[in-house]
């Protein structure tokens, strides 16, 4: 299991689930009012524009009605340049019109992500109490508890950070707790990992799957199948699992139902 981890770690780039979260709220926010100040800049711009169109369109407009020119064919040319000069203005009212509506929408936008960060802020500290409670992956007796042992085939000292669960064969392994898949990998002995992001900076890892039936960044609920148990390299069916919270380990039967404490 020590193996595993050390090459799930090196395998998982420094974005993955043990990387620090970044605020996305500031991020959205920063955005938004970006997009707030290129707006009201081209609003500004629009209206500037708007009314230049308005003033030449109202000059051809009277120059028309007051027929100062007595030429036909001059009245006609003016006839025309007055029309477009309204049907610009048109467009431009529209235009203008449509930039004022974005521009509103961002500001309601900009006041609920404020409104939300406050709350946020506000709200008492998440220890990750609240997500303590977490669902077995497959029913079977625990067979592997985390600690250091001596690999019977090599001798060396190896060490297991979560716990190892007797299974069977094709039994559905299903999420501990709500969160997104990360990663699906294929491990070197065979079979699958899945690490998955849960709230609260909590992440698992399962592995011992022989098929699996989710993908990267797929949201998973609490009992949901994520693929299907196989056979290690004994030819036992067994499941292991890993908590692990803020980049420390977590014995998965301090808070696992059923599973004996230590």
């Amino acid at each position: 299991m020590r193996r595993l981890t050390i090459w799930l770690f090196l395998l998982a780039p420094a974005s993955l689930a043990w990387a620090e979260p970044v605020d996305q709220g500031a991020r959205l926010a920063q955005r938004l009012a970006t997009r707030e100040e290129v707006l009201e800049g081209q609003k500004d711009r629009a209206e500037a524009k708007l009314r230049e169109q308005a003033l030449l369109a109202y000059r051809l407009t009277r120059r028309r009605e007051l027929g100062f020119l007595s030429s036909p064919k001059s009245r006609l040319d003016d006839a025309q340049a007055a029309d477009l000069a309204l049907v610009s203005l048109g467009k431009g009212l529209a235009e203008t019109r449509i930039l004022a509506g974005e521009l509103e929408q961002v500001r309601a936008e900009r006041g609920a992500l404020d409104r939300a960060r406050s709350q946020r802020a506000n709200a008492p500290a998440d220890t990750g109490e609240s997500l303590r409670r977490f669902a077995r992956p497959v029913r079977g007796a625990v067979v592997g508890v985390p600690g250091i042992r001596r690999d019977a085939a090599t001798g060396t000292e190896l060490r297991r950070d979560g716990i190892e669960l007797l299974a069977r064969l094709d039994e559905p392994v299903r999420a501990v707790a709500a969160g997104v898949i990360r990663r699906v990998e294929i491990l070197p002995q065979g079979g699958y990992a899945l690490v998955t992001q849960h709230p609260s900076r909590w992440v698992s890892v399962l592995s011992g799957m022989r098929d699996v039936v989710v993908a990267p960044g797929e949201p998973v609920e609490p009992g949901q199948a994520l693929g299907l148990a196989g056979r290690n390299l004994d030819g036992a069916a067994v499941v292991s699992l890993e908590l692990w919270r803020n980049r420390e380990s977590v014995d998965p039967r301090d808070v696992l139902p059923g599973v004996p404490k230590r």
